[in-house]
């Protein structure tokens, strides 16, 4: 327990190292040094890596080259080290340049359910880059409540911390109690759920996942039978120097009365819209979590 606390810290010093030198650089220059570091932990996590590439052959089979496959695998790395550039340099972005850098289409879909007097669950994935995805509504002056998962190291969770508190994002932890997000949703308020991970301890159904079948967070779909908010599809789309946000319309859900049955089949339409967004910017997920670690 001493040794890996010592190593933590030694882990997060490092970081905090780096972190002031990417902080003090161009944001620019920061993503064109975050790339490198990308690419070089490509390289050097071979079983990231290999994780990786196992699972585009099982989600792309032979419709995509090795080299294909492979040049993807290091595209997902580059992004993660420019998100890391990213979430170091969060307080550099305010109401008077983060239009600069982030584009969003389909606003116009959160701010109609607002009018309404309403709320919704915000579908999204580990994509692009979510962390920034949520400080762009919360500098944008929107509410904002996301359900996440805590960081293993105390350092780096209250690092976060503070980073969200400055911006106004409230994170509703997935040991929280169900009651604290049904409330939320019942107050007309906005949550955002990432229910793309196979997650031990999270309730989930099998659904098809690029053919294949996946355990799969079923949150959305429950809370929306408890409090009939809509789930509203959201994902964050690195483009050139910055970021597109991509808003759809609420999901058409099923609503048969038969809770099980419209639980799995509403988790498999969120499922295969998340799916939708993979395979158009495959870049973009982070394809070496074990997403179809659990079995039928």
């Amino acid at each position: 327990m001493v040794q890996k606390k010592s190593s933590h810290i030694i882990i997060y010093t490092l970081f905090r190292g780096v972190s002031f030198f990417i902080f003090i650089l161009p944001v620019r220059c920061g993503l064109f040094l975050g790339r490198y570091l990308g690419a070089i932990a490509f390289y050097a996590l071979k079983r990231e890596r290999e994780r990786a590439l196992d699972n585009l052959d099982i989600a792309f089979g032979a419709s995509k080259s090795i080299e294909e496959k492979r040049f993807i695998a290091r595209q997902v790395f580059e992004n993660l080290g420019k998100n890391f550039v990213e979430v170091v340099s969060l307080s550099k972005f305010n109401k008077d340049n983060i239009d600069g850098y982030i584009a969003c289409r389909g606003i116009e879909t959160i701010e109609r359910i607002i009018r309404q007097g309403k709320g919704g669950i915000v579908l999204s994935g580990h994509f692009g880059n979510w962390e920034l995805m949520a400080h762009y509504f919360a500098i944008k002056g929107y509410k904002v409540n996301v359900i996440a998962r805590r960081v293993r190291m105390e350092r780096f969770e209250d690092f976060l911390a503070k980073a969200r508190k400055r911006h106004g994002v409230n994170i509703l932890y997935r040991d929280a109690s169900a009651k604290d997000v049904i409330a939320l949703l019942k107050k007309n308020e906005f949550v955002g759920i990432m229910p793309d991970q196979d997650m031990d301890g999270i309730s989930g159904v099998f659904v098809d996942f690029f053919g294949r079948k996946a355990y799969t967070p079923n949150g959305p779909a429950v809370l929306n039978l408890l409090t009939k908010a809509d789930i509203i599809p959201c994902f964050m789309v690195r483009k050139g120097f910055g970021h597109e946000i991509i808003i759809s319309e609420p999901l058409e859900l099923s609503a048969t009365g038969d809770r099980d049955k419209d639980v799995l089949e509403n988790t498999q339409r969120y499922t295969r819209v998340i799916e939708d967004h993979v395979r158009r910017f495959p870049a973009q997920w982070v394809w070496f979590h074990k997403r179809w670690k659990t079995r039928p």
